[in-house]
């Protein structure tokens, strides 16, 4: 089959690469599209910490957003079968240790991560090969297109459920990305009386307020602290962080209503983070971190089934997958307005 390869940092190879071939546990599936997300750059540049720790080594077939048919199956297979449509989850745990029997599968210590992580292959190829209990499949009225956005959807999902708001509560999201967007929309679905957005781009705001997001703020133009409690009665209840700035977090802490939480998804650069912890403190406040997307494939398909969770609007570029090299150097540019970008094998 044909597949990218991160060879070495900055190195894309484009070349034919042998083909999975599944386990008895296993199906395996042609690739419609593979969303192409920040980690990835972060695999290409080696700046991405499974890289630093050495638990991801080139090369590497990188990818983990993703929607496909299936084409083969295991012997062990149950329930699937050739022709069904599908997507995975991205943390494939063991499936018998303790954290996977609780279903935290993304902290199981023998976990794969589709793309990176023990460099399980990803999905920008041709074929993938998942295990049958990480499959999931795609409603008949959801796209190939929408479906590949399922993961990212999926991490939103998760960081709103472990923000646990309140039935009314007012909610800052911080980023005007993929997951931010998506944040926006699932915090809305989950009862927020106001969901208001930061982030840069006009034209990305624009979009997020045409899915419904009640107010936006650009703080290239705004004081996002000032400017959100201006919005809120004394301060959003909620804060859902997905850019992965540093400063960002610091709006977070400081906009924060007392006894508020703050709920972190984004990976953040350096070793550490500097954290404003005496305003959480003296707020009384909640700092929650939140890991990849367990258990949050299913309500978000069937989110996308009944037209709650819009995912088209998102899609902003199609690009054949053997363009990704031309896709890295847009995204680099940050000339041109994107949100996600798929890539068509």
């Amino acid at each position: 089959m044909k597949a990218i390869r991160f060879m070495e940092p900055e190195v894309i190879e484009y070349s034919g690469v042998a083909t999975p071939e599944p386990k008895d546990n296993e199906v395996l599936a042609q690739i419609a599209y593979a969303g192409f997300c920040a980690t990835d750059i972060e695999l290409l540049t080696g700046d991405m910490i499974h890289i630093k720790n050495g638990f991801t080594k080139y090369p590497i077939i990188p990818g983990h957003e993703w929607s496909g048919t299936i084409v083969a199956v295991g012997r062990d297979v149950r329930d699937l079968k050739v022709g069904d449509r599908i997507t995975s989850d991205v943390s494939l745990g063991c499936g018998e240790c303790d954290e996977c029997r609780k279903g935290h599968y993304n902290l199981c210590p023998n976990r794969e991560v589709v793309g990176s992580y023990r460099n399980r292959q990803g999905v920008f190829a041709e074929y993938v090969a998942v295990p049958q209990r990480h499959v999931y499949k795609i409603p008949e009225n959801v796209s190939m297109e929408e479906a590949a956005l399922a993961e990212p959807a999926a991490t939103a999902m998760y960081a709103v459920s472990k923000a646990k708001i309140p039935t009314g509560a007012e909610v800052l999201v911080i980023g005007d990305g993929p997951i931010g967007q998506l944040a926006a929309q699932l915090a809305n679905i989950a009862g927020a009386s106001k969901v208001i957005m930061a982030g840069s781009w006009d034209e990305k705001l624009a979009i997020a307020r045409s899915c419904g997001i009640q107010e936006t703020i650009n703080y290239h133009k705004e004081d996002v602290v000032q400017r959100a409690q201006e919005l809120t009665e004394g301060g959003p209840e909620i804060v859902i962080e997905t850019s992965g700035s540093n400063a960002a977090l610091d709006m977070a802490v400081r906009a924060l209503k007392p006894t508020g939480r703050i709920v972190a998804v984004s990976w953040y650069s350096g070793p550490s983070v500097a954290v404003a912890m005496n305003t959480v403190i003296v707020k009384d406040a909640e700092l929650v971190g939140s890991l990849a997307s367990p258990n949050s494939f299913g309500p978000v398909l069937r989110y996308m089934a009944e037209g709650k969770l819009k995912v088209k609007p998102l899609i902003t570029h199609v690009k054949p997958l053997s363009e990704l090299a031309d896709v890295v150097q847009m995204i680099r540019e940050k000339k041109e307005m994107r949100i996600k970008v798929l890539l068509k094998p």
